[in-house]
């Protein structure tokens, strides 16, 4: 009789255990990475010009006012966790070259504000485009991922930060953490018999900032730019690169933002796209809420890369 019940409950338990693993394996799936839909490997057909013009960036805004712009609809990051957004609903692009410098002007609206990431409960409003690192055919048969880009296939990812933006008019160019919390205190700043070398120690860029005294860029005071200048093979691969070359300058007023983002047509990096005029390729676009809580995965994104045409420069005759 022991070993009847003995063998049951060994049946039943691994009965459940199959169970378990088959729920987890689903779940597993559906939170880290779905298939990509047959409609996100054919590029959509309207492409963006980047008009060229004789223009440089202190006459930006008179040149966006000349090239058309490009509407995108956005919907929520749906396939890879964290999934989330959806709440930008579309942004308008407009871009321009001088055969030097290339220009996009990203605009959407966005009725909060958000460019203070202090408090774990902030968070930033931004924006990015994605660039396959080199010239690729998409299609079907040529897949290629307008998310995050593929094993093999890099992107290059241009991201704008509302809170870096900021940053970039304060005083010491990084917000301190009092700005935040007004009637903070510490136990050695505050205290008129404290130690000296607590006092240093405390005040010292190691002890109270190693991602500062590593040299991390997001750490890093003073980075003189409001764009971080990325690469990526895809979902998990997000990587900063070491030599920045993307600068931005971004304005909110009335619920919507109005952010520049500008570079070089070329580089010498390797990991940078490099643009020529006359070429043609692709982007992509991603947008966060941080009112909505957006960060990382959570944003509200394009799930088809779009053309990019780079008209060619026009000699003016002497």
């Amino acid at each position: 009789m022991l070993k009847k019940i003995l063998w049951k409950s060994v049946v039943i338990a691994g009965v459940v255990a199959a169970l378990l693993l088959s729920y987890n394996n689903k779940t597993f799936s559906q939170g880290a990475e779905e298939p990509a839909a047959k409609e996100e490997n054919i590029p959509t057909k309207e492409p963006l010009i980047i008009k060229y013009l004789h223009l440089d960036a202190n006459s930006a805004d008179k040149a966006f006012e000349q090239a058309a712009p490009l509407n995108i609809k956005l919907q929520k990051q749906d396939k890879a966790f964290p999934q989330g957004g959806g709440s930008i609903k579309a942004i308008k692009i407009r871009g321009f070259h001088n055969g030097e410098t290339i220009f996009f002007k990203l605009t959407w609206d966005d009725a909060v504000k958000n460019e203070r990431v202090i408090k774990h409960e902030q968070f930033r409003d931004a924006v990015a485009m994605m660039f396959p690192l080199d010239l690729v055919t998409i299609s079907p048969k040529t897949p290629f991922s307008p998310r995050m880009g593929d094993r093999g296939r890099p992107v290059n990812l241009w991201h704008w930060k509302a809170d870096w933006e900021k940053e970039l008019h304060l005083a010491g160019r990084f917000e301190h953490v009092e700005a935040e919390y007004i009637n903070m205190f510490d136990d050695f700043h505050d205290n008129p018999n404290a130690v000296p070398v607590q006092n240093d120690l405390y005040s010292s860029t190691q002890f109270i900032s190693g991602g500062r005294a590593a040299g991390t860029l997001l750490a890093k005071p003073d980075r003189g730019r409001s764009v971080e200048d990325l690469n990526a093979i895809g979902f998990g691969t997000l990587t900063s690169q070491t030599h920045q070359d993307v600068k931005g300058k971004g304005n909110w007023a009335a619920g919507k933002w109005n952010v520049v983002i500008y570079r070089p047509l070329t580089t010498p990096d390797k990991n940078d796209v490099q643009f020529v005029p006359g070429m043609r390729t692709f982007f992509n676009v991603a947008v966060w809420n941080g009112a909505q809580g957006d960060t990382n995965g959570q944003k509200s994104i394009s799930i088809r890369w779009h053309p990019l045409t780079l008209e060619r420069v026009k000699y003016q005759q002497q």
